[in-house]
């Protein structure tokens, strides 16, 4: 099997280098992620039309440029055409809303763009335990089961820093935790973004009630923007349903 290894923290990060490690009993590994650190991109492009990338050994890559630009770069510039895209591992879980900004999980919407099933792993700030005494377990659950997709990218978070080790691995939906934003003014008209989370009860089956009972979140996320339950609803409004 083919590897793709990408990562939003930078082709340097110590995530990406313990994530091209684990995945080497899986299959032949090719590293391209950006040359720099790109978190919070999403699925964002900023090489459309022109890339840059640097090639600094045979199977290691990096683009100036987002997550979705290293794996278009590989798929498209190197042709590398991987059986599998395994983007991580992140510095810092990828849970609830949060999947929609950051760019760990972009990497992978990219690779299903061209019809590739990606894995998205993430672990809390510098926690990178969990994942690296459980990996070889979850890679053998998402295997054994078949769950990798060319319709969804399967978004796996390992627990957080007060667990050493995982309780269990959980196939979950995303969670919506209410947060109060706001902004605190600096010099020169700079502006410093914080949150704080709202109290929130955690829902059974969600990958932060996952995370708060130190289980490994799987969590499938659709490519693109459709809504089959959104277009029943707007169908039967306006009486085309049926």
């Amino acid at each position: 099997m083919k590897i793709l290894i990408t990562n939003d923290d930078g082709y340097q990060a110590p995530g990406i280098a313990l994530l091209a490690d684990l995945m080497k009993p899986y299959g032949e590994i090719t590293v391209v992620a950006p040359h720099t650190h790109m978190s919070g991109a999403s699925v964002s492009r900023g090489g459309w039309f022109q890339s840059k990338a640097f090639r600094h050994a045979d199977d290691l890559y990096s683009v100036e440029g987002t997550p979705a630009d290293a794996v278009h770069f590989a798929m498209f510039g190197l042709d590398l055409k991987p059986d599998l895209v395994v983007s991580g591992i992140n510095d810092g879980l990828n849970l609830g809303i949060d999947t929609i900004y950051y760019g760990t999980v972009g990497a992978g919407m990219e690779a299903l763009k061209a019809r590739v099933p990606a894995i998205a792993f993430s672990c809390d700030f510098g926690h990178y335990g969990p994942a690296e005494k459980g990996f070889a377990e979850v890679m053998r659950f998402i295997l054994d089961h078949d769950l990798p997709s060319k319709s969804y990218v399967l978004n796996v978070n390992f627990p957080p820093k007060r667990y050493e080790t995982h309780k269990g691995i959980v196939v979950t939906d995303l969670a919506f935790r209410p947060m109060h934003h706001y902004y605190v003014e600096g010099p020169e008209g700079t502006f410093k973004n914080k949150r704080t989370f709202l109290p929130y009860e955690f829902v059974p089956g969600t990958d932060l009630w996952a995370a708060e009972n130190g289980c490994v979140s799987i969590t499938p996320l659709k490519l693109g923007n459709r809504t089959a339950s959104g277009l029943a609803e707007l169908k039967k409004k306006v009486g085309q349903d049926g």
